[in-house]
């Protein structure tokens, strides 16, 4: 994460930890010396991702990734207890209408049910630890289609996100997973690789034994714009996988692959996208399926769009800005939009999940 995001997300953290301090410290029945270190505390937490950035890598040197995991936690940690605490507090002013039910205010019960509270986020935060940074489970769906001559198990694995951070174990778990779906196709939706390229190309090497009878094929997401397009698609292309980069295959019998580079990072570079370029041509009677990392509606000739980017939300309460920042879209298969939105098998920044498992995803096409 570069410094300028994690400014941004730090000051979210405020957002956060403020209400933090109001429900747990300022009118808790505590000394003011312990509001205000309780004070300073919630400040420290909300600045904690500034303290991850990259930029300190050279200070931390070799326990960068652990100190990042650590930072990480609390930050997160801070965020699901403000999650449930919200939700916790909706429910008890609407229970405490019903005769005899204690008021959210009452200080005789109020640190008992915040102790609770916080036992509960830090259980939920070792969760999403642990969900984070297991190798992702299989989900199978299945979609048939009258143009689909030939059926094909095709794998997508989206949102990777490759970093000094990520472990080289979890990469090989998963490309070991992928290969023993004996797939036809393997696609790479886009995030792959999320670092400088040559700090993590022993971990970007493992791709290279992912293995399909038709190919193993990529497109770019937003982040190899952000650590650099080219020296990203080079390498990726370097170890052997094919790039269909805003280009289409005939596959027989009657079956195109085609791909963009990540349509609303492209404008946003100034680029021309060429979906209608790479999408002319084809055959009305063809299945296309296009691989576009974020999931974009459009009304154009392909019959199933595979995206990501998403993450389906990651640590919930982000689910309900990922659906409003995506089309209102989050995970799964829309049939009127003609999208599948994979979670993703990595993630970004923080390696936790919560409430949105990661997925190797196995997509069945059947006549």
């Amino acid at each position: 994460m570069n410094l300028q995001i994690a400014i941004i997300i730090s000051v979210f953290g405020l957002c956060v930890t403020m209400p933090i301090f109001a429900r747990y410290f300022a009118y808790a029945n505590l000394s003011l010396f312990a509001k205000m270190l309780g004070f300073i505390l919630c400040l420290i937490v909300a600045i904690l991702p500034m303290f991850a950035s990259r930029n300190w890598a050279p200070i931390y040197g070799k326990h960068f990734a652990a100190m990042e995991y650590v930072l990480y936690f609390i930050y997160i940690f801070a965020i699901i207890l403000f999650a449930l605490t919200f939700i916790r507090d909706i429910m008890w002013i609407l229970l405490s209408f019903i005769k005899g039910m204690p008021s959210p205010f009452n200080v005789s019960i109020f640190n008992k049910v915040n102790l609770t509270t916080v036992i509960l986020a830090f259980l939920c935060t070792g969760w999403s630890l642990y969900e984070g940074t297991k190798t992702p489970d299989i989900k199978h769906f299945t979609i048939t289609d009258p143009k689909i001559t030939q059926e094909r198990t095709i794998v997508v694995l989206s949102d990777l996100h490759i970093s000094r951070t990520v472990s080289p174990t979890k990469i090989k778990a998963i490309v070991d997973k992928a290969n023993t779906q004996q797939p036809d196709i393997i696609l790479l939706a886009g995030d792959i690789v999320d670092d400088d390229v040559n700090i993590i190309q022993n971990t970007t090497h493992l791709l290279s034994n992912l293995e399909a009878k038709e190919g193993v094929y990529f497109v770019s997401g937003n982040h190899e714009f952000y650590i650099g397009y080219q020296n990203a698609m080079r390498t990726l292309a370097g170890i052997g996988l094919t790039s269909i980069e805003n280009r289409k295959l005939a596959l027989k019998p009657n079956f195109y692959l085609a791909g963009v580079s990540d349509i609303p990072t492209t404008k946003r570079f100034g680029r021309t996208d060429k979906v209608n370029e790479v999408l002319s041509g084809i055959p009305d009677s063809a299945y296309t399926l296009l691989v576009s990392h974020s999931p974009t509606p459009m009304d154009l000739p392909y019959d199933l769009q595979v995206s990501g980017h998403t993450h389906g939300g990651q640590i919930f309460p982000f689910h309900i800005f990922s659906w409003f920042g995506n089309h209102r879209l989050l995970a799964g298969f829309y049939p009127k939009e003609r999208i599948y939105i994979s979670r993703g098998a990595g993630q970004w920044g923080p390696q936790m999940r919560f409430l949105a498992p990661s997925e190797i995803t196995v997509l069945h096409l059947k006549k």
